[in-house]
């Protein structure tokens, strides 16, 4: 018997000698791979070494959460060994994951669109850099499907690939079909682990008794508050990584610009990415507030009624108040609005629909506008082809319910500020704050500034948008914010 435990001793001791043996090799093959790709592309420096690597016997293939890049050593080593440059590409591709912000802004979206948009829009950055160190056998393939989706989403951004994914499933079925050719990590990690998931799970960085002892409170202790305690973590946690990353984007972009001057390689599908991660999001109701007025209305005026003389006359004097509530109350507000619609050729249809009846639901809340406006909705492509006069709530309801779009011809921006300058002259407007031209931009702007602010408001279709006038606002809007 004690030959026999010393036999089976000595054999576990081999297994665990060949383990360690392999997991250092595959680390060495990730390592390599990390080193290929920051002789290439050194602008990714900060993206590339800000992670450690960890092996694991379990993960089966890879994983990235924005903190750490996990690898199961027998899935590595495989790959190595079919083909050398799929761990380079797969290291390559969790980078680009993280820079494009992907993982941290997974949830409460379709995960299956979701997971599918983002290896594709990764995918189609590697392949625009082709990089020799990246070529896999299966690139032909990819680039037959990517040239068929750019017909559909001229920029491979992931959010925009997501949103076609979502609203063509007849279409996106083709892509479904070829998933397991853009895949080449695993996305289980995205989602913070909660307390639950990470008693279950190994090798996470952040464990059960590490996230129990951030809150200050026993292992044995799970109670509500606990567990919302350790969701704030959660959530404290996932805005710190996206943070971080977003300086780091920052960075990448800021060098991949310059860098692709220098060496001009092709890196259009990777700074597409790059500036819808670090674009600027923008609250559409907030921005109409800017061409509020001031303005007085009927309103009991709380702010600046005195309780205490009111109530002390009522007992002193028997129903006889001392002070009167205020019966008005001033507010910045909108009341005289202009908004023209580019019916151009190229700017019409559901889109210029969709944005009336956004403007329209933001003016309809009462905190928006007074209850009797004066608003001019001008549709125009080289000439003036309509303008509606809008007042009241039901001449808006009116409008709403059957919008006909007239024109399509060219565009030209100077008619509608000239017709909007006679309006004034006739003193249709009193006090015009402000007009919002809803438009693809490719028109002639006017040369002179108007008395009243303007802003251009653009769609974004996957081409660039232009430059406006020094004396305009431009606001870029995506098409799922209108």
């Amino acid at each position: 018997m004690p030959e026999l435990t010393a036999e089976m001793n000595e054999i576990l001791d081999e297994q665990d000698a060949e383990k360690a043996k392999r997991r250092e090799l595959a680390t060495r093959v990730m390592l390599f791979a990390r080193d290929q790709i920051m002789v290439s592309l050194r602008f990714l420096d900060r993206a590339l070494f800000r992670m450690p690597l960890v092996p694991s016997d379990v993960v089966e293939s890879y994983g990235v959460d924005g903190r750490e890049i996990r690898f199961g050593v027998n899935h590595v080593l495989e790959s190595f060994s079919r083909e050398k440059n799929r761990c380079t590409r797969a290291f390559l591709h969790m980078i680009f994951h993280c820079i494009f912000s992907h993982p941290f802004q997974c949830e409460n979206l379709d995960g299956e669109c979701w997971n599918l948009a983002c290896d594709i829009a990764v995918e189609a950055s590697i392949l625009d850099l082709d990089l020799a160190d990246t070529r896999l056998i299966a690139d032909e393939e990819m680039r037959r499907l990517l040239k068929h989706l750019k017909r559909e989403v001229p920029a491979l951004t992931a959010e925009k690939i997501y949103r076609f994914l979502l609203d063509d499933p007849s279409s996106a079925a083709r892509y479904f079909a070829q998933e397991e050719l853009f895949r080449q990590d695993d996305h289980r990690y995205w989602i913070p682990p909660r307390v639950t998931d990470a008693a279950q799970r190994t090798g996470d960085t952040i464990t059960a008794d590490t996230m129990t002892a951030m809150v200050g409170c026993h292992e044995a202790d799970t109670g509500e508050e606990g567990a919302d305690q350790l969701e704030d973590i959660d959530e404290a946690l996932l805005g710190q990584t996206r943070d971080e990353w977003a300086d780091v984007s920052q960075h990448a972009k800021t060098d991949l610009e310059t860098f692709s001057r220098e060496q001009g390689f092709g890196a259009g599908s990777l700074l597409w990415n790059l500036k819808e991660t670090l674009r600027e999001k923008y609250d559409y109701g907030e921005f109409l507030k800017k061409f509020a007025v001031l303005g007085e209305e009927m309103h009991i005026n709380d702010d600046e009624f005195d309780y205490i003389y009111y109530t002390y006359g009522l007992k002193l004097y028997e129903n006889m108040p001392l002070v009167e509530p205020l019966e008005y109350r001033e507010n910045k507000r909108i009341r005289e609005f202009v908004i023209a619609i580019d019916t151009s050729g190229s700017c019409q249809g559901a889109t210029v629909e969709r944005f009336l009846q956004k403007t329209y639901e933001i003016l309809k809340n009462t905190e928006s506008y007074f209850s009797r406006v004066n608003i001019h909705i001008i549709q125009c492509d080289s000439k003036i082809q309509r303008d509606v006069k809008v007042t009241t709530d039901d001449e808006f309801d009116a409008y709403m319910q059957d919008v006909q779009l007239s024109g399509f011809g060219g565009t030209d921006f100077r008619p509608v500020f000239d017709y909007v300058d006679e309006l004034i002259e006739r003193h249709e407007f009193q006090n015009l704050r402000g007009l919002i031209y809803f438009t693809d931009g490719r028109g002639t702007f006017p040369e002179q500034p108007p008395d009243y602010e303007t802003a251009f408001v653009f769609v974004e279709e996957g081409f660039e948008i232009p430059e406006v006038p020094p004396w305009a606002i431009k606001l870029v809007l995506r098409e799922e914010e209108i």
